[in-house]
């Protein structure tokens, strides 16, 4: 070996082992950020309504999938103007970042549209999925697409929808009601279809979903009737009434192909239209249904995955009262404690005592009067439907980021902590 070529093989061992040396360093040292960032959001995650559920569900003993996640902080959620949110103000603090007014969708105090999480990550190569078990031009689903001061005006959300880009996924309720007709034409009716149909796939039932291919490009969406969403039995793998773990594990199946990652947002409006009614057994049951599908999402996702579920109002004001047995459960929850008193209280609202609801009105005074029934949930201040009470919320979290979910935080800072990621 001549000595040219023999310095010539040491530099290149020495080129070689300098590049080893830089790239080890760099993947030790550089913040990696996750393939899937996934955002669970409902209304009163808080610990005394987690709590009840709980022990719903299966006892004292009994554990929600959401109470294995290491990481977890109090989240304040003010409005602008208000010291106690609405879904709209609460929606855009976590999706915009910025305390806004009430009913305010994405539109600071000053008039300036924002930018939400979702359409960030799309401007970032990342997939985007929207995935509701309300109406898509719900509320809380339309902060990630809509700039609007009036959310109860459905038709602007549904025309900002349809002209808005695409996400990659969309899953949720459609506003038209179901139709009788088979036409092809009538189901292009829907005023949440895309303007610029080219290459957007429409689908109405979970077998269509189910069958498009996860490697196609094409963005997806997912129109249902709201009946089938909002069944409280609806369980997994039900073609007819899709759960909401269902709705999850097809989303992921198809923002995953892109290898720049994804962000998947996934809202349940149903656990805070269940808590409006002082409904407790309907709040747990979506509560549990929104716990599944938390699980399903850990499952599917990888490791390599930042996961938050993130409270946003609390409503009602829900207690458990009195000294339930270790093993009660169910009905044992939802009726009279051992000591003959209501188990379940709210703040305000309605009350709610089915046994009552087919009393003829001339009875309702002498029933008022009499021992409660064994499932009454009377309301301390009695109201058509329960407001917002002060409260922080709940923010849980796990992997990488999640570690800066400690102490009290805003719901803003929520915003930011997943802008790191994505």
């Amino acid at each position: 070996m001549t000595m040219k070529l023999r310095n010539r093989l040491i530099a290149l061992i020495c080129l070689i082992l300098f590049l080893g040396l830089g790239a080890a360093l760099f993947l030790s040292t550089s913040a990696r950020k996750p393939f899937a960032v996934i955002l669970f959001i409902g209304d009163n995650i808080n610990s005394s309504s987690l709590t009840a559920a709980r022990l719903f569900y299966g006892g004292g003993d009994a554990r929600l999938q959401m109470e294995s996640f290491p990481n977890a902080a109090l989240c304040r959620n003010a409005a602008n103007d208000f010291s106690i949110p609405d879904n709209a103000s609460a929606s855009t603090a976590i999706s915009a970042g910025k305390r806004v007014n009430r009913s305010s969708l994405c539109i600071d105090p000053s008039g300036t549209k924002m930018l939400s999480l979702l359409e960030i990550a799309a401007s970032r190569s990342r997939s985007t999925g929207l995935i509701t078990i309300g109406p898509i031009t719900g509320t809380t689903a339309a902060a990630y697409y809509a700039k609007s001061i009036n959310p109860a005006d459905q038709s602007d959300l549904a025309s900002q929808f349809s002209h808005h880009a695409p996400f990659d996924v969309v899953i949720g309720g459609d506003i038209t009601g179901p139709s009788s007709s088979t036409n092809a034409q009538t189901v292009q009716q829907s005023p949440l279809q895309p303007k610029d149909k080219n290459g957007i796939a429409v689908f109405r039932s979970m077998g269509e979903l189910e069958g498009q291919p996860f490697w196609k490009s094409t963005p997806v969406l997912g129109l249902f009737p709201q009946n089938q969403l909002s069944l409280h039995h609806s369980g997994e793998g039900d073609p007819n009434a899709p759960s909401l773990s269902d709705l999850v594990r097809v989303a992921i199946r198809q923002l995953q192909a892109n290898r720049h990652g994804y962000f998947l947002v996934v809202d349940d409006p149903e656990i805070g239209i269940a808590a409006r009614a002082n409904d407790a057994e309907s709040m747990f049951k979506r509560i549990l249904a929104f716990d599944q599908a938390v699980s399903t999402a850990r499952r599917y996702a990888g490791d390599n995955s930042l996961i938050l579920v993130a409270g946003r109002e609390n409503i009602g004001g829900l207690q458990l009262n009195g000294y339930p047995f270790l093993g009660d459960k169910g009905v044992a929850v939802l009726s009279l404690n051992a000591q003959g008193n209501p188990s379940l209280s709210w703040a305000n609202g309605p009350g709610f005592a089915p046994e009552d609801k087919n009393d003829a009105p001339q009875n309702k005074k002498a029933k008022q009067s009499s021992t409660p029934g064994i499932l009454s949930q009377p309301s301390a201040y009695s109201l058509p439907q329960a407001l917002g009470v002060a409260g922080d919320v709940l923010t849980l979290g796990v992997g990488p980021g999640s570690e800066k979910l400690k102490g009290f935080l805003d719901l803003t800072d929520i915003h930011r902590m997943i802008n790191d990621q994505l």
